[in-house]
């Protein structure tokens, strides 16, 4: 059962109120209330069950279920093996999810992972530069050391690449939610690419070496004084990226709360003065939320929206004076939690 299946239920629930109240003349007191009873039981089985697909879900973002992909290529020989390990490790890398799974993330779930591919990336670009730095204090280097450089390197390629799809994925799915959050990552974007253009840099001059050394030619200091200023470019760019990085998860964190609270505190302009306007209320706020879930995403003012449709199907349900209704009164409540919180899946 997905999360959304909680708001199906829900309809459910509300056609089922809307008929009874339709047939209140027809149909005796005690089966309309056994009707409402089900129906709100019903809507607590659902929720049960979306609540376990959420642990799931963040379950399968966490790091720790994670395996890590060693950046090192296959295709290392053993001598230039031999001389990495003489070296901080390679970082490691979080496994590329798929397509498929980032549907099913939360708001919250992918900018977690965001931020852990951000912070992978700023280590794997740190210990490219201290590789590319320690191998040529001597102002040479070995065939070995250029194959070690270059090990850093790919690994750093790989993890950048990773950021950008993890951000163009972000961005499509939430950029209409998490503005401020989508504004402070372009910001991101901005060091990465300069580490991005100063490993490309790199990469050109290690290049450079090698040719010079496979044809026996003797290396220009020029060329190992672009390594060493491309090197410390690219490690206080990393140094910023990681800073960057966890400022970036602390503010999402906050705004994230903020959403949330104001969603859910969000004032009845209109409170139903009988049943059935309670029973069309709820209605509304169900068309509102389906509205929103057409095309997958949610925007600020379709949050803005349903909360505000919450908002008055919980006043007046709480009105009614009917336990069952008052209590999903609160399931609404809970509803636009879930979207406030991004989570549309």
């Amino acid at each position: 059962m997905t999360r959304i299946h909680s708001v199906f239920i829900l309809l459910t629930v509300l056609l089922l109120s809307t008929v009874a109240c339709q047939r209140t003349a027809a149909v005796p007191t005690p089966n309309t209330q056994a009707t409402i009873d089900a129906a709100v039981a019903a809507t607590g089985v659902a929720q049960t069950s979306n609540q376990a697909t959420t642990d799931a879900a963040a379950a399968a973002a966490a790091p720790s279920e994670a395996a890590p992909v060693s950046t090192l290529p296959d295709t290392v020989d053993a001598q230039v093996a031999a001389d990495v390990t003489a070296l901080p490790p390679p970082p490691e890398i979080i496994t590329p999810i798929s397509a498929e799974q980032y549907l099913t993330m939360t708001d919250e779930e992918l900018a977690i992972l965001v931020d852990q591919a951000v912070t992978a990336a700023a280590v794997a670009a740190e210990q490219s530069a201290q590789a590319a730095s320690g191998a040529t204090v001597d102002k040479t280097l070995t065939p070995e050391e250029v194959q070690t450089i270059e090990m850093y390197l790919a690994g750093t390629d790989d993890a950048l690449a990773y950021v950008d799809e993890l951000v163009s994925v972000y961005t499509d799915l939430y950029g209409n939610l998490a503005t401020e959050a989508v504004a402070e990552l372009k910001e991101i974007e901005q060091t990465l690419n300069g580490i991005e253009e100063n490993t490309q840099a790199l990469t050109e001059a290690v290049e450079a070496v090698s040719d010079s050394l496979d044809q026996g030619v003797e290396l220009a200091e020029e060329t190992i004084n672009q390594i060493e200023a491309a090197a410390q470019a690219a490690g206080a760019q990393a140094t910023e990226a990681q800073a960057q990085a966890q400022t970036w998860l602390a503010d999402y964190q906050a705004t994230l709360d903020s959403r949330i609270a104001t969603a859910v505190a969000m004032p009845a302009t209109e409170t139903a003065t009988d049943l059935k306007e309670a029973v069309e209320d709820a209605l509304a706020f169900f068309t509102a939320g389906q509205t929103a879930l057409a095309d997958g995403r949610i925007t600020t003012a379709e949050l803005t929206e349903i909360a505000q449709q919450g908002a008055n199907a919980s006043a007046g349900l709480d009105a009614s004076g009917l336990p069952p209704l008052q209590d999903l009164a609160a399931r609404i409540e809970g509803i636009t939690t879930q979207f406030a919180r991004g989570d549309v899946t």
